[in-house]
């Protein structure tokens, strides 16, 4: 199997487990609020690989914390506290504003921010059919996010405004696909030096600089009762959701992502994790009974003829010229 195959199969994994995460992730944000739940998952995730890492290979963890790891540790950092930190926690945010069918679509706008600042870090090209493919997937979210039959379907949570789950939506989306180009330019640096770092060790280090910035500006705040609260007292019952998210979520869905950017460029695997929304529209429909409009199924299949046009946009370019 080529590297190119193997890449797709486990960005279709990936699809997978984040579909799976993000239903009990909504549920978790609304019962014990979006910055608890960040919090906990990432301590959680942050275990589960650290000890998944240890058994697999001990002496290759325990090498990471010497200076031949530094470059991982950089791009990673970044990649971690820009998409897990910061992306994750304003998805939480929208999804608890409009749930996780309407809420997973923003994320089509990822591959955008993954084009763009893959051109400057990994050196990725951008032609002019990935720029349409980006403009038509824009398009198609824009046609659910901001229909009036599409916001009428959404019932309010009181957690905030459509408008407003729409602002976090592709703040999230954002800084998912820059946080994936970083774990891209970690691997490719820490090639360089002939030290190699594994897609679990990376996600360790992805994992625990998230946790870590997040925790260290809680504690400035002062906020550490405010946080831990909901999920001591287990409000709600949210933390059995919170606990099967982050299963899915940032263990496995987080693990997968990068064994597929070790194979494929990263705006290439955004691409097919925009994949997502069709996949959440389908699970939502068929498992829990949501009614989704003829608008809906419209904007995501434009959306995702444009992830499309995206994958193939340089066997597009070659057949036109452009």
């Amino acid at each position: 199997m080529t590297d190119n195959m193997l890449g797709v199969l486990f960005g279709l994994m990936t699809v997978v487990s984040w579909t799976l995460c993000i239903f009990p992730f909504t549920q978790a944000a609304r019962r014990i609020g979006a910055n608890t739940l960040n919090h906990f998952r990432l301590l959680l995730a942050t275990l589960f690989i650290g000890v998944a890492s240890l058994l697999l290979n001990s002496s290759e963890f325990k090498l990471l914390f010497t200076s031949s790891y530094a470059p991982s540790w950089f791009w990673l950092g970044l990649s971690g506290i820009v998409g897990l930190t910061f992306g994750d926690y304003f998805a939480f945010r929208m999804y608890a504003i409009l749930g996780a069918r309407i809420g997973s679509v923003l994320t089509t706008l990822a591959p955008a921010a993954a084009l763009v600042l893959g051109g400057v870090l990994t050196h990725e090209h951008i032609s002019l059919i990935g720029i349409l493919g980006i403009f038509i997937t824009i398009a198609g979210i824009v046609n659910i996010s901001f229909g009036k039959r599409e916001r009428e379907l959404i019932p309010d949570h009181g957690h905030g405004s459509i408008s407003a789950g729409v602002i976090w939506g592709i703040g999230a989306s954002f800084c998912q696909g820059a946080g994936l180009v970083m774990a891209k330019k970690a691997m490719m640096s820490q090639h360089e030096t002939g030290f190699h770092i594994t897609p679990v060790n990376a996600t360790f280090i992805r994992l625990i600089i998230a946790f870590s910035s997040l925790a260290l500006v809680t504690l400035l705040l002062g906020r550490w009762r405010q946080v831990a609260s909901p999920a001591l007292q287990n409000r709600d019952g949210g933390l059995k959701y919170a606990i099967m998210g982050t299963i899915f979520g940032p263990t496995l869905g987080v693990l997968l992502s990068l064994f597929t950017v070790a194979h494929i460029d990263a705006s290439v695997g955004q691409t097919i994790f925009s994949l997502v929304p069709a996949a959440a529209l389908v699970f939502a429909a068929l498992f829990l009974k949501e009614k989704f409009s003829l608008q809906s199924l419209v904007g995501v299949v434009v959306a995702i003829a444009g992830v499309m046009i995206l994958i193939w946009r340089d066997a597009i370019s070659s057949w036109t010229g452009f």
